[in-house]
Formats: C-alpha cells, structure tokens, sequence
C-alpha cells in the first residue's frame, strides 16, 4: 500500500511536498525529478546511500548540476555546520528552485551560484524552457545551444578551494570540460568524483582523462525506482527508463573498498557494465 502524502502547497506550476530528506518545492510537470518527489518523497535514493558513506562530515563538496537541490539538501546536512556545499546550477527557474529548497531547510552552510561549470570563463546561453509544460528538466544539455538566457560560465580551479572532498558532475555531455576546468583542484586535493557517465559514446575520452589525473573508477547503476521508497509506493514509473548511470571515482593515493564492478578500462561503458552485473546476480 502506498503512503502518498497531500502537497504541502500548490501554487502554478510549484508544489511543496515533505519528503525522505527534508521539505522541498519542485516543479509539478518536471518528469523526472520533480515527479519522483511528488510520488516517492525521495529522488536517486542509492545516490544518497553511497554519499553517506563516503562523505566524511565537516568537508567541503561541490555539486555541478545541482538542479533543485536534492542532492544538495542531502549533502549539507551530512557534512554539518562545519561543512561547506557548493551548488551550481545554470537554469535560472530551476536556480531560484534550489535557493527556496536550502531557505526551506534552514541550511547556512550551502553557497548556491547561478552558474555553469566548464573549462573556461566566458557567458554561455542557456535555453529558458516552459516552466509549465511537462519535461525532464535535468536532461537539458548546454552544448550548441543558441536561444536563451546569457548565464556565465565558470571554472572550479578559479575557486581556489583551500579544500575538497567531493565533486559530483550531472551535467549531461559536459563532464569533461568540467574535469578539464578543475584540473588543479583536483590533482592539488584529490577529492572523491561522481560523474554522471550514461553516454556510451563519449565513456572513453572521460575514463581516459580521469585515468590521467590518477583515479580508479567503478560504476554505479541503479534504478530511478526505489521498492523501499519513503512513501512506499509500489508503481514503478520508470519501469521503461535506462537507469542511473554514474561512476565514483577515487585517486589511487586512496585506499578503496568499493563493492561496486569496476570500469574496466577506456572502452567499457555502463551498458556493458550493466549486463556484467546482471549476470553475475543470475549465477549467484
């Protein structure tokens, strides 16, 4: 039996829900995210189980992508008052979005900057899209775009992080670019990567560059559907979706004891990862 909850508030296209990790607004025609907390009360829930236990407290981590924060509201909380997040996310309504869901959440210890990330500074165009048409709106890609909003974009290196544990990239296409533009953050503090990587065709130049920079990475692929759902709803709405392809990368300076299959080299990709985990479930 499910446990849907009321919205808290509706108001136009915004909606107020309670959920697994906090109180969050969302888009209510946002397909994917926005959806998934409507119905779910959580979003990429085997995303947070791994965060937990790799994030020590008191750190500074930055999300690229952020979106509306799900991740983000997650990350403060786990790394503390001591620790720092650094959200950025370029689509401006989606921005403002992530501001209501730190305000709503009383966190002081999250910086959300309307920005893109890459591997230069210089003004980009991101597309402003029907906040009241149904869309996913996580997939919007900033490649070629040529209609929108100018939004400047950013390099993680021009930070100057005095410190940094993690960076998590969902930035559909644009990974490397991003890596290319913390190069120097990156080989200065060696931080935990999550990088979204659900493009077969460009997996070997992303693999090859963080193999440069010294990381060993093994994927992580889980459904969008999680059974055990904070409002345990049985209807699997992403039941025809790819699922979540991500891959967690550490510094081989690190020790590691990772239960997750390993990226085998430049030319593996989570499709052929995915039936390497299948198979082995169907033998165990």
């Amino acid at each position: 039996m499910s446990n849907i909850p009321d919205r808290i508030l509706e108001n136009d296209f915004i909606a107020l829900k309670r959920c697994k990790h906090g109180i969050f607004a969302f888009n209510r025609n946002d397909s994917f995210v926005g959806r998934s907390l409507d119905i779910y009360g959580e979003w990429c829930e085997s995303e947070m189980a791994l965060f937990d236990k790799i994030v020590p407290p008191k750190s500074l981590v930055i999300d690229v992508g952020a979106n509306i924060g799900t991740h983000t509201v997650f990350l403060a909380k786990k790394v503390g008052i001591c620790g720092r997040v650094l959200a950025f996310e370029p689509q401006r309504l989606v921005y403002q979005t992530l501001c209501a869901n730190v305000a709503l959440n009383a966190l002081t210890n999250v910086n959300c900057v309307h920005a893109a990330i890459g591997d230069n500074r210089e003004s980009i165009t991101v597309p402003l899209l029907n906040p009241r048409a149904e869309f996913n709106f996580g997939e919007l890609s900033l490649l070629d775009q040529t209609q929108g909003e100018t939004v400047s974009k950013i390099r993680i290196d021009d930070l100057a992080l005095p410190r940094c544990a993690l960076i998590k990239m969902d930035v559909e296409g644009m990974e490397i670019d991003v890596i290319r533009g913390a190069t120097k953050t990156i080989t200065t503090h060696h931080p935990l990567l999550f990088v979204e990587n659900n493009r077969p065709k460009g997996s070997p130049e992303l693999v090859e560059a963080l193999s440069d920079l010294g990381y060993k990475c093994w994927w992580h692929i889980a459904s969008y559907f999680n059974p055990n759902n904070f409002f345990q709803n049985e209807r699997n709405i992403f039941s025809r979706c790819s699922p979540e392809a991500n891959m967690l990368c550490i510094h081989e300076s690190r020790s590691t004891d990772i239960n997750l299959p390993m990226v085998l080299d430049k030319n593996d990709n989570w499709v052929e990862a995915y039936k390497r985990t299948i198979g082995q479930k169907s033998k165990a």
